[in-house]
């Protein structure tokens, strides 16, 4: 009880000088803290420039399953196919392969694309 009439006793000069004051503090902490301290990573994604062969052959190693079976028709890696998934989104590539959480792995002209097989509508074998 007495904390809460210490505190309703401050006017509002004394609320507004010690919100200053922690501004203060906390602004010269964090100066400190980018002068001396230990600098941070930014999250952030690093391009490495890569080699296909090695891009294809890691994705064989996260997608290891070869053949999948959708809607009573057999895909096998390699295949040419175009699948349109339950957003009407079309992807056309190489089949790389699936894994056991049921990620299918496809690779386009320009990207690797991985989808869940859930959300697959339909998939058609391109000639």
């Amino acid at each position: 009880m007495k904390m809460l009439e210490g505190f309703l006793a401050l006017g509002w000069r004394d609320v507004l000088l010690a919100a200053c004051i922690a501004y203060i503090i906390f602004s010269a902490i964090r100066l400190f803290q980018r002068l001396f301290g230990k600098q941070e990573e930014e999250l952030s994604f690093k391009v490495k420039n890569m080699d296909m062969v090695e891009v294809y052959e890691k994705c064989k190693e996260l997608f290891p399953i070869q053949s999948l079976t959708f809607h009573g028709r057999e895909f096998t890696r390699g295949m040419r196919i175009k699948v349109t998934t339950i957003q009407k989104k079309i992807i056309e590539g190489e089949l790389i392969g699936i894994n056991r959480i049921n990620l299918i792995c496809i690779r386009t002209h320009n990207q690797i694309v991985a989808h869940q097989i859930e959300k697959i509508e339909e998939i058609i074998i391109l000639e």
